[in-house]
């Protein structure tokens, strides 16, 4: 044998040495990784060593005999007792690793395979359950499932079809999809497939289906293309209840749901569209007419809102039926706005008007109640009137505004001066809130005599504003304002508490007693508290009721009975006094004056200025009238304006008790008014003035 011969076996132990290294190694790395194959790698361990044993044990031996190693080697290696030592080797290796075949390999195999037997089971069960949920879903899916090719057939249909689009899915598949599809959602149909094939995911598309009996149904649709399979994957939503519920709140927010004309969005929508396709155009006008009923609060609180409802349903039927060419819109309440395109010329808006308002007018036949009522117009025209929306309505709402102040019944037109005068109300309420607050007003006292003999019986608190920039100021300069403010009710209560303690004051004094009349605002009535206001006024002031008088008017009376009749019966059960001022100006019945508790009438002084020493008979007959009715009432009659002797005179022998005006005094201030009692027949400055010497 050669020296390379024996040199192949230092090789063979090299190379399993090196087999041996990478598997420890890469157990010490990560015993993890070798996990079922240990068993293996045991056995290679086992036959590595034996390799290497057995072939150093050669190595040595020829090595030594070819002198790569001391000649003794040789004699030691070569002892027939160390040559079976390799043999010996191999048996000890072979029954090893039968022992690890034996002992380990096969009960690991046998688990290993158990435990990879249950987990195939399990993951097939997952699967056949994932696949079972898949089918059950689409079995069951109350959604549009559809399956197509890239042609648009279908393949595969779910059995919701039935009741979403009228078609068993037999009836589908080997269809294409245009034939079911709107002819007009076709081509967006088709673009969003060609989308979804460059691999875009579709999402809430919308395609109208045509159900088996006709109609369509629109679905909104979800998908994906699937490139391997080469199908598309849709699913479809029935839109038909959501489509029903977004008109509905559509039309809420576009109509009013009692007489189903359009509201206020409506209007201004349509307003601005037709200015903006118009602007510029001033050979193509618009009219704007706001319409508000005259008269419905009263419907509602005697008849009821029912009635009421049905009435404004009625009146919505009369006003669509005009023209076609008149659009009608509701605001809210009794409010309604009619739109009219292409007429500039306020002759023309007039005769509508006009053919509106008389149709209003006719009886109303409403669940058994005939009903009449009347209406108020505030007319605009675009552009003349306003550019934009707000401005159109507004001033509308102006002239609207001013019909209502003329006393209703009629139309106006808007003109400029409207909106100054709306400004001059806006700055003056801003004045009266700020002369309540910082208590501008005062009170004058104007003395109401007994025509018999001259003698002071009573006193008119009477309202005046020192307002800082035009000095003071009479109240029909602002009366109409305060009485439209949010401080009348304030201004109201002051009045009351500080006449009754001037009134106090005076009787403290030892002053002759004398009845203090103060007059009312509407809203007094209006908020309920006028009972208290009153009572809490004779309280602070310890003035006793029966010399308080309160002063009501016709524009307190007309249209409120409900709420002024009670108060007034309640504060007159305490012995309060309760007088209707400026009778006979207005539109109050007579029988105002036997359904509420009067104690007196005050005749305005319209009716007295007319009576003079050469005064026609027809001049006097109102003020005769006036006296001989509340005489055979049983109320007290007193005349307001009475500025020379003649007219007392007069007064005084047609049996009018009291008497009031300049000839006696002109309004005071409390100190002066004071100073007049004082001196008895004095004015306020001291002078010896008698007061009028009346015949009799």
């Amino acid at each position: 044998m050669s020296v390379a011969a024996a040199l192949i076996y230092w090789v063979i132990i090299a190379l399993w040495l090196a087999v041996l290294t990478t598997i420890s190694v890469a157990f010490v790395r990560n015993p993890r990784t070798f996990g079922a194959v240990r068993l293996l790698l045991s056995v290679i361990v086992i036959d590595t060593v034996r390799n290497i044993i057995e072939n150093l044990y050669f190595g040595l031996y020829f090595g030594g005999q070819y002198g790569l190693f001391p000649a003794a080697i040789v004699g030691v290696l070569g002892n027939p007792s160390y040559l079976i030592l390799p043999k010996v080797m191999n048996a000890v290796a072979a029954c090893s690793v039968l022992g690890l075949l034996v002992l380990r390999w096969l009960p690991q195999a046998s688990k290993e395979r158990a435990d990879a037997d249950a987990d195939l089971r399990e993951k097939t069960g997952a699967l056949n359950q994932e696949a079972e949920e898949r089918r059950r879903l689409f079995e069951t899916s109350l959604d549009l499932i559809l399956v197509t090719d890239r042609g648009g057939i279908f393949v595969r249909v779910s059995p919701s079809s039935l009741a979403t689009i009228g078609y068993r899915p037999e009836e589908m598949i080997g269809h294409s999809g245009a034939e079911f599809i709107y002819p007009r959602d076709l081509d967006p149909t088709r673009r969003e497939m060609q989308l979804a094939r460059t691999g875009r995911h579709t999402r809430n598309f919308e395609t109208r289906y045509v159900h088996k009996s006709g109609r369509t149904v629109p679905l909104a649709w979800s998908g994906v293309w699937s490139e391997p399979e080469q199908k598309h994957f849709f699913f479809g939503r029935d839109m038909t209840e959501r489509k029903a519920a977004e008109e509905q709140l559509w039309r809420l927010a576009h109509f009013d749901q009692l007489t189903g004309l359009p509201n206020r969005v409506s209007l201004q929508k349509d307003i601005d569209i037709i200015l903006q396709e118009r602007a510029g155009d001033l050979a193509r006008p618009m009219t704007v007419a706001t319409l508000d009923l005259d008269g419905f609060k009263d419907v509602n609180d005697t008849l009821g809102h029912p009635v009421g409802d049905r009435l404004l349903q009625e009146v919505a039927r009369r006003l669509t039926s005009i023209s076609d060419k008149t659009r009608v819109y509701r605001l809210g309440e009794d409010e309604f706005v009619l739109l009219m395109e292409n007429c500039g010329d306020p002759l023309v808006a007039g005769d509508i008007v006009e053919t509106i308002l008389k149709r209003l007018t006719a009886q109303f036949d409403l669940d058994g109640h005939q009903v009449f009522i009347a209406a108020s117009v505030g007319i605009a025209i675009a552009p003349a009137h306003g550019s934009n929306v707000d401005d159109l309505l507004a001033n509308a709402d102006l002239a609207l505004y001013d019909a209502k102040a003329a006393g209703g019944r009629s139309y106006r037109l808007y003109v400029p001066t409207l909106r100054a005068r709306a400004k001059h109300r806006r700055e003056l309420d801003t004045e009266l809130r700020r002369a309540c607050a910082k208590q501008e007003f005062v009170l004058y006292f104007q003395p109401q005599v007994r025509s018999s003999d001259g003698t002071v019986i009573g006193a008119e608190a009477l309202l005046r504003w020192h307002h800082p920039e035009r000095g003071l100021l009479a109240p029909g300069a602002f009366i109409d304002a305060l009485c439209e403010s949010a401080v009348a009710i304030e201004t109201g209560r002051w009045i009351l508490v500080s006449a009754c303690k001037a009134a106090a004051s005076w009787r403290a004094k030892g002053l002759p007693p004398v009845r203090m009349g103060v007059n009312l605002f509407p809203a007094q009535f209006r908020n309920g508290s006028l009972l208290q206001d009153v009572e809490y006024a004779l309280s602070e002031s310890g003035l006793p009721p029966e010399a308080l008088e309160l002063e009501i008017t016709e524009n307190i009376a007309l249209g409120r009975e409900e709420g002024t009749l009670s108060p007034l019966k309640a504060l007159r059960a305490k012995g309060i006094g309760i007088a209707f001022d400026d009778f006979g100006t207005g539109y109050a019945s007579l029988s105002y004056l036997t359904r509420y508790p009067l104690t007196r009438i005050k005749i305005d002084k319209s009716f007295i200025q007319k009576i003079g020493a050469q005064c026609a008979a027809e001049d006097t007959a109102i003020v005769r009238s006036i006296i001989v009715m509340g005489r055979n009432l049983g109320l007290e009659v007193i005349a307001e304006g009475v500025e020379t002797i003649a007219q007392a005179e007069f007064l005084k022998a047609e049996g009018c008790q009291e008497l009031q005006g300049f000839l006696f005094s002109k309004p005071l201030p409390a100190d002066a008014f004071e100073r007049f009692l004082q001196s008895g027949m004095s004015d306020a400055s001291g002078a010896d003035i008698k007061l009028p010497r009346l015949a009799g």
